[in-house]
């Protein structure tokens, strides 16, 4: 019986599952950040986009300053590979416990699940 009582405990405890769509849009951003394909990227991308706290919030000037500087891929390959939580119940971010490092975060919006920042700091 204690062992009943330790499993609904443990239970209780787990976060939220990620939903199917979103794990698969968080692959294809994943696959997409590796091979360095900004086409694919924006597909999976919500068109109100924050990439930057300086007031940016395009998908296309993110887009533009990835471009610029593919390194930051390499980043975004990185966070999208480790475990992610849902925040919330409104978004979810990888990795968990970003903190104030670089992280990604997804939503699902009228047109799907989308990617809808890419961001570091405060």
């Amino acid at each position: 019986m204690s062992l009943l009582f330790f499993t609904a405990v443990s239970m209780s405890a787990v976060a939220a599952p990620i939903p199917l769509e979103a794990q698969s849009l968080i692959s294809k951003v994943h696959v997409a950040a590796r091979k360095k394909d900004i086409d694919t990227l924006k597909k999976l991308m919500a068109t109100e986009f924050v990439w930057s706290f300086g007031g940016d919030g395009d998908a296309e000037q993110a887009i533009q300053a990835w471009k610029a500087d593919t390194s930051i891929l390499k980043k975004l390959y990185r966070v999208t590979g480790q475990d992610c939580v849902k925040k919330n119940n409104q978004f979810i971010e990888c990795p968990k416990n970003a903190g104030t490092n670089y992280r990604a975060g997804f939503k699902q919006t009228s047109e799907g699940w989308r990617m809808i920042y890419f961001v570091a700091g405060d």
